[in-house]
């Protein structure tokens, strides 16, 4: 990508007018997406578990360095519906945060996994400024949609699903079907 991200957002206005980070099917088997919509256009960024745990983490780290403002008097989120059948959706691979400081805004910019180095096309990216609240909200949203997935087993750690839980902790046994065990003994 040519030139810095972050100085090209600081010449357009690309607020964030409202955004929403969510799962999308059962536990085991979610998809986890970002909604924004800026200047009336939904765009959706697709993302693994742990790409949507790390820009909660990292949103969450970035406002506890920021420097001490007054009150955020950014504009809440506008009650806007999100088109969920928007052209304007990929699947992110790499994802930059930044801070414009003279609108003191956090700046999200989200690229498309299959988009070459060189594409500086607003389709293959997602490039938005957050409020402080905004930027707050989505982390603690993101938190909270991680964390709705499968429980996980307190002994080995492993997400347990709705079946029977073999954890290799409490019987010392891998979770091996006896079938599997029955066709390793017969090849031998």
């Amino acid at each position: 990508m040519a030139g810095d991200p972050f100085e090209a957002l600081s010449n357009a206005d690309l607020d964030a007018q409202r955004l929403r980070v969510e799962a999308v099917g059962e536990p085991g088997q979610r998809r986890f997406r970002l909604m924004a919509i800026i200047d009336g256009e939904t765009s959706i960024v697709w993302m693994e578990k742990q790409q949507l745990q790390a820009l909660g983490l990292a949103l969450d780290q970035m406002l506890d360095q920021l420097p001490e403002r007054g009150p955020d008097l950014g504009a809440a989120d506008v009650p806007l519906d999100f088109d969920t059948d928007t052209r304007r959706q990929f699947r992110v691979g790499k994802m930059e945060l930044g801070y414009d400081e003279r609108r003191d805004r956090l700046v999200i910019v989200a690229h498309d996994l299959n988009a070459d180095d060189e594409d500086d096309a607003p389709s293959s990216r997602l490039s938005c400024r957050l409020t402080r609240s905004q930027a707050r909200e989505l982390s603690v949203d993101a938190a909270q949609v991680v964390a709705a997935g499968r429980p996980r087993c307190t002994m080995c750690g492993a997400p347990m699903g709705p079946g029977r839980h073999v954890c290799p902790q409490q019987n010392g046994h891998l979770p091996q079907a006896l079938v599997e065990l029955e066709s390793e003994i017969e090849e031998e």
